[in-house]
């Protein structure tokens, strides 16, 4: 009868019965939440990650970039790179420039202290969220920021899904907040409007993904490592004294050490008595191959070489130039979306204007042609090697032009076009056709002015 009872409590708990197969799924399914909202899509598009998944990650990277100084510096280079000292913005239209110094300087906007933490933002969470909140009495409008984790559902339009018309907040009540995009034509009525611009976005998805995403579980394996080095590097200031003595002494001796002897003691003793120092033995340089390793995805996941970090290694001035020519074009396209999204900002708070009647409409026909952007150069020496190839190049087509019998228009227009290009200045056929036409009428003026200068006196 004992030997029944225990083969029964042996099936109903061990761990490969069915009946705790059956009792665990259970457990399981008992905590699914099948609900919408928190495990539902962000989106309509099955490239996004779930809610959870989401906001998972936007805490991972905001925990790391608060924790992890790689993760800090990694950022910190990006937003270096691409705000450098400053970026203005400025317009040829007068009415526009106006708004854009006033919208840029004022006091509830002070954009240039704002620039460092919105690419701070969208490179560590993939999506910056501006909210334009405009006066009707002067139709100024004044930006803020709603967080990725914020956001509760992107909804848009069922003929084109990249034509985001609403998003919904809601987070730490149950009430939710709708903010209408300007493509919602409820936006004019509104008081104020949500943009959204994403990096890193896949093809198919509407939101974009952080710059740390594939390097977090390495970041957190790489610490992991050096606090489990840290520990034991701590334990080598652990140690024990082996004292050997000879056989008949072992009990007095045991006896006399029963308390170890505090440092700096003075202790006599002869030559039949040896003290040893024992310490753990922790072989710290057979982790470096290791440490090493992780390094490496965890650069590969930034783009950026290690010598930016401080880690030197085996770089020198040829191979580290080599890296950082990729680096370059990776912090260039981040740069030109940056400014985009800028400029982008810039428009919708000028149009709103326009809506309410406080600004003169434009014509955007031709966007491209409203802003001019100074932004830092990303490299001082591309700049000085392009300038030496433009330089040479200049001088040969020089040459060629002194060896024709006179001038030649095409060959002008040629020298222009690969001159600028090769300066890293390329600009359309309708900027050089007009360089060209403003060229002949100074030379029509000079002219001009010469034969008046030796016309004969009436």
């Amino acid at each position: 009868m004992l030997d029944n009872f225990r083969r029964y409590l042996a099936r109903k708990i061990a761990p490969g019965s069915a009946q705790s197969r059956h009792a665990q799924m259970g457990s399981i399914s008992a905590r699914v939440d099948d609900s919408d909202g928190w495990a539902g899509n962000l989106t309509s598009r099955n490239q996004d990650y779930d809610q959870g998944t989401v906001y998972k990650l936007y805490t991972d990277a905001l925990t790391a970039y608060r924790k992890n100084p790689i993760a800090l510096r990694i950022i910190g280079i990006t937003t270096d790179f691409v705000i450098g000292n400053s970026i203005t913005i400025s317009s040829p239209h007068k009415e526009l420039h106006a708004f854009i110094q006033e919208f840029w300087n004022h006091p509830k906007n002070r954009m240039p202290l704002r620039l460092e933490p919105m690419c701070d933002e969208l490179s560590r969470a993939g999506d910056i969220f501006p909210v334009l909140f405009r006066n009707s009495h002067d139709g100024m409008s004044y930006i803020r920021f709603i967080t990725k984790d914020q956001i509760n559902q992107i909804v848009s339009d069922p003929k084109d899904w990249e034509t985001e018309m609403s998003y919904l907040q809601s987070q730490y009540s149950v009430e939710t907040r709708e903010w209408y995009s300007t493509h919602n034509p409820k936006a004019n009525s509104s008081e104020a409007v949500m943009l959204h611009y994403a990096v890193n976005r896949p093809i198919g998805a509407i939101l974009g993904e952080s710059d740390l995403t594939t390097m977090i579980p390495w970041l957190q394996r790489y610490s992991r490592m050096l606090e489990d080095r840290v520990r034991l590097h701590w334990s080598v200031r652990a140690f024990l004294w082996m004292v050997t003595v000879p056989p008949e002494k072992v009990k007095e001796k045991r006896e006399q050490y029963r308390t170890p002897p505090e440092s700096g003691s003075v202790i006599i003793k002869d030559s039949s008595e040896t003290w040893e120092p024992v310490t753990p033995l922790i072989r710290g340089a057979d982790a470096e191959p290791d440490l090493r390793a992780v390094r490496g995805m965890i650069d590969a996941g930034s783009g950026y070489p290690a010598h930016w970090r401080g880690e030197a290694g085996d770089a020198n001035l040829a191979t580290a130039n080599a890296m950082q020519d990729p680096t370059e074009k990776h912090l260039l396209r981040r740069q030109q979306y940056f400014c985009y999204a800028l400029c982008d900002i810039l428009y919708v708070a000028y149009q709103r204007a326009v809506e309410i009647g406080k600004q003169p409409m434009l014509d955007t026909s031709d966007y491209d042609r409203l802003f001019n952007v100074n932004v830092p150069d990303l490299s001082s020496g591309n700049n000085e090697s392009l300038g030496r190839a433009a330089r040479g190049l200049a001088r040969g087509f020089q040459s060629i032009a002194e060896m024709l019998p006179g001038p030649s228009p095409r060959l002008a227009r040629l020298m222009m076009q690969k001159v600028l290009k090769f300066a890293g200045m390329p600009q359309s056929d309708e900027i050089i056709d007009e360089i060209m036409e403003d060229a002949k009428a100074h030379q029509a003026e000079i002219w001009g002015s010469k034969k008046d200068q030796y016309a004969p006196e009436a």
